[in-house]
């Protein structure tokens, strides 16, 4: 029997007509199907949003002292850096303070765009970077002068330590989180003693294919996971979506299969194996099951195109304030799901046949 006529076989019922129960299943697996990877599209657009605001006024990657030790790169690519909690003496507010050694270099590149600052001077060794909202809370001005001294450097014997007096080259204002509570300086006002606290930041990969770097998650790991926890918890809801529309085509496909256990019974006198039947069906299955999750993948991709070329459709993403990722086969998370929805329903599609009339004996397996 081949494919075709197998195809034929399971969607009609013993009078060869079409068998219409079979189409709300197949629509129940379309829509959990589309809502897996319309949620996926979705989700990964606000963590590409997060990303890149993140990205935007800090470096995406950072390589250990100790990697940069123990081996020889040139290390003009990168920026130190080391971070501290702080102290504001005026105020006895604690924060957080980093350090950057070319502080010039990441103000121009990173914060110039967000800050409020004096054009025509220049950063200086005495100069710090603040936030709004330490800006806000001691209303503080560029130009003012603040003194800070690290929890971290107190000597514990004497409960002394030292005082350091700032002045204020510019005030950045990044409405993110509490972004704006940090404190930009010079990495030598620091005074870091271990070196193997100091990080070397950067933002380009193709000078450190072969260095073990790690992303600088700075404020986004939190986010990043509770956004990924969301995701699992919607894709959860989904795939019920899909195994209820499975049993729902389980139950079609039994009463099918019985209807036609005379044929089956027929197929087998005649010699017909079974087995054979069986894997061929899987395979059938999973061809066809393939075929539905591309649409939902095509549609969800397609509908986005529309929208972002055309405006159609914008009803759908017109309420979001960012634009949701096309979903891409070449994801190992899209191939994953792709094949775990495609093996479910090609399971469930298949597994009917085992519950061919049991009153016949010849036709058990």
């Amino acid at each position: 029997m081949s494919f075709k006529q197998l195809f034929i076989f399971f969607i009609r019922d013993s009078y060869g007509n079409p068998k219409l129960s079979l189409i709300p299943s197949i629509f129940g697996l379309l829509i959990g199907s589309y809502s897996i990877f319309m949620i996926m599209s979705i989700m990964d657009g606000i963590e590409t949003n997060f990303s890149n605001k993140i990205n935007s006024y800090h470096y995406k990657y950072y390589v250990n002292n100790d990697i940069i030790k123990n081996q020889s790169y040139d290390i003009s690519n990168f920026n130190r850096g080391h971070e501290k909690i702080a102290c504001i003496n005026e105020s006895n507010i604690y924060t957080n303070i980093l350090g950057i050694d070319n502080l010039d270099v990441f103000f121009n590149e990173k914060l110039s765009k967000y800050s409020s600052f004096n054009n025509e001077s220049f950063i200086q060794n005495n100069h710090v970077i603040i936030g709004q909202d330490i800006a806000s809370k001691l209303d503080l001005e560029i130009g003012d002068s603040i003194s800070i001294f690290y929890p971290s450097d107190i000597n514990i014997a004497s409960s002394f330590t030292t005082i350091k007096l700032y002045e204020i080259y510019a005030v950045f204002n990044i409405p993110f989180l509490d972004y704006n509570s940090n404190i930009f300086t010079q990495l030598n006002n620091l005074d870091v003693e271990d070196r193997f606290n100091v990080k070397y930041y950067y933002d380009n990969l193709d000078f450190s294919k072969n260095i073990e770097y790690s992303k600088n998650n700075i404020y986004s790991n939190l986010i990043i996971d509770g956004l990924n926890l969301e995701k699992k918890v919607y894709y959860f809801f989904a795939f019920f979506a899909i195994i209820l529309s499975c049993f729902i085509f389980f139950s079609t496909m039994v009463i099918l299969i019985n209807d036609k256990s005379k044929q089956f019974i027929t197929l087998n006198v005649l010699g017909m194996n079974i087995n054979k039947i069986i894997l061929k069906l899987f395979i059938l299955n999973y061809i066809m099951s393939s075929l539905i999750v591309l649409s939902t993948i095509f549609f969800v991709n397609g509908s986005l195109f529309l929208y972002n070329k055309y405006n159609i459709l914008s009803f759908i993403y017109s309420s979001l304030p960012f634009s949701p990722n096309y979903i891409s086969l070449i994801n190992s998370e899209v191939s994953i799901l792709f094949f775990i929805i495609t093996v479910i329903i090609s399971f469930f599609s298949t597994l009917p046949i085992y519950y061919l009339d049991r009153k016949e004996s010849h036709v058990r397996f």
